[in-house]
């Protein structure tokens, strides 16, 4: 399982969530090839590597072309402005799409989110707020491209620290606000999202758009759960000019500990036991996972015999000593056990480096491991599959042509 950790240090928008994800290896064309499916027309996509602070990071933007020199668009016979769609509008263009359903219904209650907060600060019924900001062009695609991302980087949890944002004042399309913003305040209230302000920042650096989005995607706020493997960090430039480095750290975290950087060759783990007589392979299939997410290294079933000539299974797992416990209290609590069996064991293990390898089918990854001179390389199983029906190729067929590549190398 892949997790996503945002550390919004200097605030966050809709354009630096993207940027970050763009520099966790967010594919461009892949992107834009899902954006399309909006029917958007009239703006240009940029995306530039670039440094600062000494750091490296994306900056991603979007303009308008000339068809929207005087920021209006024809739809029939009437003139709207751009930045004028109401949210019945801003809906239509998303669910008439063919993105689908999760992103969709994701992207629609971020707008959701920021019209009832923008309706509470101006008096008005959801149904009569022209979006200004937030419902221009280049907020549709942020919101909904930000759900493109994670499906395409195929994130299944969304984490993030404290927000911080700046002071002062900031004039918008109503004239001169304080910050935070109006809407950011009214999106905050009833809500338990940290979040504090830089005295030394005379700005904003917390949007509407990036507020909402974060309010509606992120399942955990606060710090990174122990058990999970740091996999690659990113970083999205915002443009504003400020005192310090304007931008969104961003963290891809996995659970799965097969994918863990190992230097030594030998440890000791723990080998948990249980019998289970009453227990179905869907359940066992269920705790398996949840175990596995939880720092189990390993977890199998073993069908065995018991009393009275029963069928049963045995459930058993390997894990680092210090995490028994948590992992025999998840057995206790989603199956029939009443008790089991630890076993502490010497392991010898080969060294294991994983690396990102980019082919011309696509980016996969590659175990490099070895022990006492004996070198092995593993492909990841769930990447090559990927890129298998990407490419139109049999698995055993691309694995063949892509160890090749490695070997030539």
């Amino acid at each position: 399982m892949k997790t996503l950790y945002l550390d919004p240090f200097s605030g966050v928008s809709g354009n630096m969530l993207l940027g970050t994800l763009f520099d966790l290896g967010l594919d461009f064309n892949a992107f834009k090839n899902e954006l399309a499916k909006l029917k958007l027309t009239g703006y240009h996509l940029s995306l530039t590597k670039t440094t600062k602070s000494a750091i490296t990071g994306h900056l991603f933007e979007v303009s308008l072309t000339s068809e929207f020199a005087n920021h209006h668009v024809d739809e029939g016979a009437q003139k709207i402005h751009h930045h004028g769609r109401n949210l019945a509008t801003i809906e239509d263009i998303i669910n008439n799409s063919t993105l689908n359903a999760h992103i969709k219904k994701s992207a629609c209650t971020v707008f959701e989110e920021i019209a009832k907060a923008e309706a509470h600060v101006h008096e008005k019924k959801i149904d009569e707020i022209h979006f200004h900001e937030i419902g221009a062009i280049d907020s549709i695609i942020d919101i909904t491209g930000f759900f493109i991302g994670l499906n395409l980087l195929k994130i299944d949890k969304l984490i993030c620290g404290p927000l911080v944002d700046g002071t002062g004042t900031i004039k918008v399309a109503h004239g001169v606000m304080p910050v935070p913003v109006p809407a950011v305040m009214q999106m905050r209230t009833n809500s338990a999202i940290p979040f504090r302000q830089r005295m030394d920042v005379d700005t904003e650096l917390v949007t509407p758009t990036g507020f909402g989005i974060i309010k509606c995607a992120t399942t955990t706020f606060g710090e990174v759960p122990e058990n999970l493997i740091l996999e690659k960090i990113g970083y999205g430039f915002g443009t504003r000019q400020i005192n310090g480095l304007n931008a969104l750290r961003s963290c891809i975290y996995n659970s799965l500990l097969s994918n863990q950087k190992v230097i030594h060759s030998k440890d000791q783990i723990i080998l948990i036991e249980t019998n289970l007589d009453d227990t179905t392979g869907q359940e066992l299939s269920d705790v398996m996972a949840i175990l596995l997410t939880n720092g189990a290294k390993d977890a199998w079933v073993e069908p065995i015999t018991m009393k009275k000539g029963r069928p049963a299974h045995k459930l058993c797992l390997l894990a680092d000593p210090t995490n028994s416990e948590t992992l025999t209290k998840i057995i206790f609590e989603h199956t029939s056990s009443i008790g089991v069996r630890q076993q502490l064991l010497d392991r010898k293990i080969m060294q294991r480096d994983l690396k990102l390898l980019k082919t011309k089918f696509g980016n996969l990854h590659v175990k490099y491991l070895s022990y006492a001179g004996i070198t092995k390389v593993s492909l990841e199983h769930d990447d090559l599959v990927s890129l298998a029906q990407k490419n139109k190729l049999p698995i055993k067929n691309l694995e063949t042509k892509i160890m090749n590549l490695i070997q030539s190398d």
